[in-house]
């Protein structure tokens, strides 16, 4: 049976109280120690919102090193027919133990983790604003959501839509993606670098060499493409987390899967249903925008192996992709990407409740 819950009775009394309180009571004539309780109220919430960036920008920071070595194997795959000087040899390896064997090989193991430093520095202002921009875009689309202090709001009016879910995701994707496209550039080039043909020395010596040899706007190459992906990635990853979220937390088959909360009695997902509806809501988001990461990976790296008139935009990239390769072309690295959204999901769910269990975040 779907249904929804019904709210915890001493949430519904705290409410009640609080509302004669805040209707019946002069506020200007109590002690400072009471008077004061609503600023107290907001730099608690305040100093949450900090933890609770912290512990998913770590969570996130710890989910990218562990899932790194099928990242940059994704990477190579997609962008080895323009790096290799053996035409006869489009692809960068035939399976995916190959992959993993000929970057061992070239540079050893810690090569498996080559440009990582770079996606950790990525991560964490990534998610904060990311996160940032989604809930208060949530917010402003629906004005009621964060109103938990009045008993007769419509729960109706709290609940965001789908295309609330679709457009706050797109707001925060894009945002996030403009604001720390230069590290996510960066990142890239030194993934792709070829053993003993380093153009860079580091993260730095990156940053320093793209500015002096293609401006400042060298750090933004191939972000057209990028809000391609970034766009409908976040717009379809966080509206099918959502919906999938509410069904399991309403339908009855998931009842064991589910946890409540000792203090509030609100169902939360489980670990397993979290896992699930976080690994369903990546694949289908990476099903659908993997083609464009293909041509903004290529993108980002063509100032490093084409002179300026050779290079191409997003249109002719994906224009000649689509001519030499094929459809099959645009998802080259496919395998090793979805392989690495499980362990990602999972890794990083966990790190986030124990962070948030060592910091007291609510």
């Amino acid at each position: 049976m779907r249904g929804e819950s019904p709210e915890p009775l001493a949430r519904k009394l705290t409410h009640r109280v609080e509302s004669v309180y805040q209707r019946d009571v002069d506020t200007s004539a109590l002690p400072h120690s009471i008077s004061d309780a609503p600023t107290a109220v907001k730099d608690t919430r305040a100093m949450d919102a900090l933890k609770q960036l912290f512990c998913g920008g770590l969570a996130g920071s710890v989910a990218k090193t562990i899932t790194a070595p099928l990242s940059r194997l994704t990477i190579l795959y997609q962008v080895h027919p323009m790096v290799t000087t053996k035409e006869n040899r489009p692809k960068f390896s035939t399976t995916l133990k190959g992959g993993i064997s000929k970057i061992v090989e070239r540079g050893g193991v810690l090569s498996l983790w080559k440009g990582n430093g770079t996606s950790v520095l990525h991560r964490f202002p990534f998610s904060a604003i990311n996160f940032y921009c989604y809930e208060g875009t949530l917010d402003l689309l629906n004005p009621g959501r964060r109103i938990d202090d009045e008993e007769d709001i419509n729960e109706d009016v709290k609940d965001e839509s789908k295309l609330h879910r679709l457009i706050a995701g797109a707001v925060a994707g894009s945002t996030a993606c403009v604001a720390c496209y230069p590290l996510d550039l960066v990142r890239t080039r030194l993934t792709t670098q070829l053993d003993g043909q380093e153009h860079y020395k580091g993260i730095t010596d990156a940053f320093v060499k793209i500015v002096r040899s293609e401006g400042l706007l060298g750090l933004y190459s191939g972000i057209a493409p990028t809000l391609m992906v970034a766009v409908p990635s976040f717009s379809i990853s966080y509206m099918v987390y959502g919906s999938l979220k509410e069904y399991a937390l309403e339908d009855e088959l998931f009842y064991n899967l589910r946890k409540v909360d000792t203090k509030t009695g609100e169902e939360r997902l489980g670990f397993q249903l979290t896992l699930l509806c976080g690994a369903v809501s990546g694949i289908m988001s990476t099903l659908v925008t993997f083609p464009f990461d293909t041509v903004r990976r290529r993108m980002q790296i063509q100032s490093l192996h084409f002179a300026p008139e050779e290079r191409l935009n997003g249109i002719q990239m994906f224009g000649q992709l689509l001519k030499k390769d094929g459809l099959k072309g645009f998802y080259r690295g496919l395998t090793p990407e979805i392989l690495k959204v499980v362990p990602m999901v999972g890794s990083m769910f966990t790190v986030y409740e124990f962070m948030k269990d060592k910091l007291n975040v609510k």
